[in-house]
Formats: C-alpha cells, sequence, structure tokens
C-alpha cells in the first residue's frame, strides 16, 4: 500500500464512481417517499402494490448500474495500467497479469460507445422479404446472419441474468415470506 502513487481516486475515475455509487441508493431511498407522496401509496395500506413498484425501481436501478460498473472498471484497470501504478506492482511481480486483455477506457459516454459500435460484433438476422400485393415473398432456405461491428447494447449490459434472477429470489422470498424486510 506504500507503493501506492495515491491513496485518492485518480481525477479520470471520479464522475463513473459516483454515478456508480450513487443511482442504486437514490432510486431504492426515494421510492417509498415518491410512492407516499405523489401516488399515495404505502406499505401498510397496499403491500402488494408497493411490493411491486419497489421491485421494479430495483429492475431500473439494476439496468442503470450495469453499463456504469462495465465503465469503471475499465476505468480501474486503465489507471493500474499507468506506469506509477506498475512500478508499484514491481516489488511482488512487476507487471499487471489479467487473464482477458481489459478494453479501453474513454471515460464514461466515450467507452459506452466504443463498446456499442466499435469493440467485437454481434449478430443480426437477415430482415425477412415482405408480402407485395399479392406475390407470394421468397423466404431464404439459408438463414443469413450478418455480422456488424461493435457489441450493441447486449455489451453494456453483461450478466444481467444472474442479477435480474437474484432480485426476482429476493422478491419472491419476501412475497412469501410475508415482506419481512431481507429476513427469510
Amino acid at each position: 500500500m506504500r507503493a501506492l502513487p495515491s491513496w485518492l481516486c485518480p481525477s479520470s475515475l471520479i464522475p463513473p464512481t459516483i454515478l456508480h455509487s450513487l443511482i442504486h441508493p437514490i432510486l431504492t431511498l426515494s421510492t417509498p417517499l415518491v410512492l407516499r407522496s405523489q401516488f399515495l401509496i404505502d406499505k401498510q395500506l397496499s403491500p402488494t402494490t408497493f411490493s411491486v413498484a419497489k421491485f421494479c425501481t430495483s429492475c431500473v436501478s439494476l439496468f442503470i448500474k450495469l453499463p456504469l460498473e462495465t465503465v469503471l472498471r475499465r476505468g480501474q484497470a486503465a489507471v493500474l495500467r499507468n506506469p506509477e501504478h506498475i512500478r508499484a506492482l514491481e516489488e511482488e511481480t512487476g507487471t499487471m497479469e489479467t487473464i482477458v486483455e481489459p478494453g479501453p477506457y474513454y471515460g464514461v459516454w466515450g467507452t459506452m460507445s466504443t463498446i456499442t459500435a466499435y469493440e467485437g460484433t454481434h449478430a443480426v438476422p437477415a430482415p425477412i422479404a415482405k408480402n407485395v400485393k399479392g406475390k407470394k415473398a421468397k423466404q431464404p432456405k439459408i438463414a443469413e446472419v450478418v455480422y456488424k461491428k461493435g457489441q450493441g447494447m447486449e455489451g453494456l449490459w453483461r450478466g444481467y441474468k444472474v442479477s435480474w434472477w437474484g432480485l426476482v429470489g429476493l422478491w419472491t422470498a419476501s412475497i412469501v415470506g410475508g415482506g419481512g424486510e431481507g429476513a427469510f
């Protein structure tokens, strides 16, 4: 720890760190207040509606937080590749070895656009011909798949299935258990 160049967050990581840290608490902690004040939905008076609204808020929070987490992790890997940090590692190994080569970091929006538009490829099914005024359109015999550059929007939400099923499991357990606020 003493060999690190600084114990402070690098300036390039401040925006994704703040956004990543604040999205979930702001959404989940403000939900009961908004439900009560704007929609007159209270936990005691309408527990099912309140529970469904909190679940939906958690889902929205998850889908906002996952792309920010991807950007933050890339930024952290980029900072660790700086010469100052490599020198701090020299006492132990001298290099930062990773299993997978980390992607580049260009700030919050730059990294997101790079992932969606330039990195990797994603499959796009070929369009199916439409019927034209009474004539039958010929269907292709072999499904053609076109590969476009960039991962598309799916590249930003990697890992959403595990997190989403975790939310569903916790929500279901709270419904079955009578809404014990996390106590099973």
